[in-house]
């Protein structure tokens, strides 16, 4: 890691230009609920007489499927799932789901205290079609779900595929989506109510991501996965050339190519010259002699006649 040089003071981490964002947002929004002592914001009530005027028995059933999600053993399960995917053996796995829990336990703190807050009525109990309780700013069931999903994104992107991860996180952010929108539609809350737990929750979890990356890195969670130094693991494996090519050529020289020139030597060229030198061809010459023309001379042993008749004449 590259040391702080006097061009970084004061400058802000890229980690936490999402939560700074979000949190600042949320204050904007939380300082208009508050100046409006918890009046309906623009917008809200026309979000709340839509969700009135489109109520079909369907809908509604489906609403409250998506929204009984949000809350009660769900997220807590889900969270659990996601630390047992972020970690690597038992002892790994153990501190991935008790930071994750951790995350959200106290995420539903403070989100708890805000509501108690701000003290915001929710709309008329005439027009709901669920059961809620407790103050309406910001909405708890869209902040635990959001939170949740942010979770299980942090666990897929860093032990799994790429594409993989990007389909999961796709799916788990349209659950939260889903779960905060039909808070508004069933009427238990205002739409800045719901918005308001969106923002909140991406504060959270931008500073949560932070701070598990700077005292929970994933060497600390056991072996790395393709979302870590699992890549980086597969990577050195394709590019290592190994033993079946140790010349780097892209094949395997073998016993049959000791020289990495394409052709087996063999014993019968142990020179690398094409030919067989033999023991009839000592010193690798063209003609063959025996024991008793060790001189190279081109007459054959134990004959008195030339071995070669168009190479050389009769003595006179």
């Amino acid at each position: 890691m590259r040391p702080a040089g006097r061009g970084d003071r004061g400058r802000w981490p890229p980690a936490l230009v999402l939560p700074l964002v979000g949190a600042a947002v949320f204050v904007a929004l939380a300082t208009a609920v508050a100046v409006r002592h918890g009046a309906p914001l623009p917008g809200d009530t026309a979000v709340h007489a839509w969700g009135l005027g489109h109520r079909p028995a369907v809908a509604v059933a489906l609403a409250r499927g998506f929204t009984a999600t949000g809350t009660g053993p769900w997220p807590y399960l889900i969270v659990v799932a996601a630390g047992v995917i972020a970690g690597r053996g038992a002892g790994g796995r153990l501190r991935a789901v008790v930071a994750a829990l951790a995350v959200l336990f106290a995420g539903q703190l403070v989100r708890t205290g805000l509501m108690e807050l701000f003290a915001r009525a929710r709309p008329n109990r005439a027009d709901w079609a669920s059961h809620a309780s407790g103050y309406a700013f910001p909405s708890g069931h869209t902040t635990t779900s959001a939170v949740t999903a942010g979770l299980l994104c942090w666990a897929l992107t860093r032990r799994t595929r790429p594409d993989l991860a990007r389909t999961a996180c796709a799916v788990a952010v349209c659950w939260a989506v889903t779960v905060g929108a039909t808070r508004a539609y069933l009427g238990v809350h205002w739409a800045s109510d719901v918005v308001g737990g969106w923002l909140l929750a991406s504060a959270w979890l931008g500073l949560s991501w932070w701070a598990l990356a700077r005292w929970l890195p994933p060497e600390s969670l056991g072996a790395g996965g393709p979302g870590r130094t699992g890549l980086r693991t597969a990577h050195a494996r394709r590019t290592s050339p190994g033993p079946e090519d140790m010349n780097g050529t892209g094949r395997s020289p073998g016993p049959e190519d000791t020289k990495g020139t394409g052709r087996s030597p063999g014993p019968e060229d142990t020179k690398g010259t094409g030919r067989s030198s033999g023991p009839e061809d000592t010193n690798g010459t063209a003609t063959p002699y025996g024991p008793e023309d060790t001189n190279g001379t081109a007459t054959a042993h134990g004959s008195d006649h030339p071995a070669h008749p168009h190479r050389t004449r009769p003595a006179d």
